[in-house]
């Protein structure tokens, strides 16, 4: 898992791509945005591909790390 995510980010740094977003997964088959949006995972997803970003999803717990 390590190495795919180190492929993903080089990915989105030689694209030159908006960046990366974190989301927070809320249990209930949605994720929280970082402007506290919340939709389905496809659709953040979707929204992430269009924008040109790298939609990374953590858990509540991982984001009280």
């Amino acid at each position: 898992m390590r190495g795919d995510l180190e492929r993903r980010l080089r990915a989105v740094e030689v694209a030159g791509s908006g960046g990366i977003e974190i989301w927070i997964h809320q249990g209930d088959g949605t994720v929280r945005g970082p402007c506290g949006q919340q939709m389905t995972r496809e659709e953040a997803e979707a929204l992430a591909r269009a924008a040109g970003t790298f939609l990374f999803v953590i858990s509540e717990t991982d984001a009280r790390l």
